[in-house]
């Protein structure tokens, strides 16, 4: 696993750490804020796990707290750099994430995992159960 910290000029970090569980299989979790200034490192490190050529693509973004427009771009190059290389990607948002997805009407794009993978209203539901 690597990791490749960027810090950003207010001090904050964006983390990105790559492992491969399984065969043919590529994780790529990114931890801290995805904005302008740490665009640059994140599509660095995104453009090498596809250079890799995996099978599959993890993005876990679960640890993103903050996603601004720059990262909606940089979510939907990777999205194409992905089918263009015949790479199934799927994207494993926080929240926050999410929401962006949500906002920039993107979500229905990307093949959604874990517990933001349905939006605030069904883990809202969940809950209540």
């Amino acid at each position: 696993m690597t990791e490749t910290p960027a810090p950003d000029p207010t001090g904050l970090m964006l983390t990105v750490a790559r492992s491969g569980r399984a065969p043919g299989a590529l994780r790529v979790t990114v931890t801290g804020e995805v904005d302008m200034s740490t665009r640059p490192m994140l599509e660095a490190e995104l453009e090498r796990a596809v250079a890799e050529g995996p099978y599959r693509l993890v993005a876990d973004l679960t640890g993103v707290g903050f996603c601004g427009v720059t990262g909606m771009a940089t979510f939907s190059r990777l999205r194409t750099r992905c089918a263009d290389a015949g790479i199934e990607l799927v994207v494993r948002p926080s929240s926050v994430v999410r929401r962006a997805l949500d906002l920039a009407a993107l979500s229905s794009l990307f093949r959604l995992e874990g517990p933001w993978a349905n939006g605030d209203r069904e883990i809202a539901q969940a809950a209540e159960r």
